[in-house]
């Protein structure tokens, strides 16, 4: 089966806000401004009224109350507000449960929250990528959005087919996908946010996140790989196969990332846990 085919045969496809998908789109802009940002948050009333809610929660600590969008932005940035505002709205989607890959509600959604937390570590150390960190954020958070899709695809029986190949084989979980399903939950999320116009540079980096773009010159995947990477060598490896995913060696080549910068971020990436925990409190 292709990506395509896969998302026609599923009825519950995640509800997104196209607030949030337009801010995802302007994260291509060289620069964003922060009326650009209030415009496009004030045009969903739900999204604002969450962002308010996060906003005046004891995780900011803020001395006086937030009233308006506007407010929101000039206290706490952009930045930070790019980061609550995409977390909010695709967190929605990431709290349910998934049996088809023996995930429980809300591990998804932190697993996206951390290795979001580990791309933006990432692209900090790749600067010759020369990657914003509000794109890097973006695509760690989107990166397993396929698994939302591929769950209700798996069937027990496909389950332990591709449970086999991984633990007598030693397949990867996405190359275990391909072998069964012709095609994979990077390849199936990539598609799917395709289907809601976000761009190239996402829809590459969530496609190939299990299988880095290095050559001729590495591509926003590479950063989603080792991202996601990071997060499970941290311990967030939600399911029975994260030790199936392995560091590609070309990656950490490519970035010039030695055993010991690796070690560090690890450390670094297992260090924001509670804080990614108190914000799924929060929100």
């Amino acid at each position: 089966m292709t990506a395509q085919e896969i998302i026609n045969k599923v009825k519950n496809l995640p509800p997104i806000s196209q607030a949030a998908l337009k801010l995802v789109n302007l994260l291509e802009q060289a620069s964003i401004s922060n009326d650009e940002i209030v415009q496009v948050i004030k045009c969903d009333n739900v999204l604002t009224a969450k962002l308010l809610r996060a906003c005046n929660s004891p995780y900011f600590g803020l001395d006086d109350p937030v009233s308006s969008v506007d407010q929101a932005v000039l206290m706490l940035g952009h930045q930070q507000i790019l980061h609550i505002v995409l977390t909010l709205a695709f967190g929605s989607a990431m709290v349910v449960p998934l049996p088809g890959y023996a995930v429980e509600a809300d591990e998804l959604w932190r697993h996206s929250l951390i290795t979001a937390t580990a791309a933006e570590i990432v692209a900090t150390e790749a600067y010759d990528m020369n990657v914003e960190k509000p794109v890097a954020f973006t695509v760690g958070l989107l990166h397993d959005i396929g698994k939302l899709v591929m769950s209700q695809a798996l069937t027990p029986e496909i389950q332990g087919e591709i449970r086999q190949l991984v633990e007598k084989q030693g397949c990867s979980r996405s190359e275990a996908e391909k072998q069964i399903l012709g095609t994979d939950h990077g390849e199936v999320g990539a598609c799917l946010l395709q289907s809601w116009n976000l761009p190239e540079e996402i829809l590459e980096a969530v496609a190939n996140h299990h299988k880095p773009v290095c050559e001729p010159r590495p591509k926003l995947s590479v950063i989603t790989h080792l991202a996601n990477c990071l997060a499970h060598l941290a311990g967030s490896a939600p399911g029975w196969d994260g030790f199936a995913v392995r560091v590609d060696p070309q990656a950490i080549a490519v970035l010039n990332i030695d055993e010991a910068r690796l070690e560090g971020m690890v450390a670094n990436v297992r260090e924001a846990f509670e804080r990614v925990d108190q914000f799924m409190a929060m929100a």
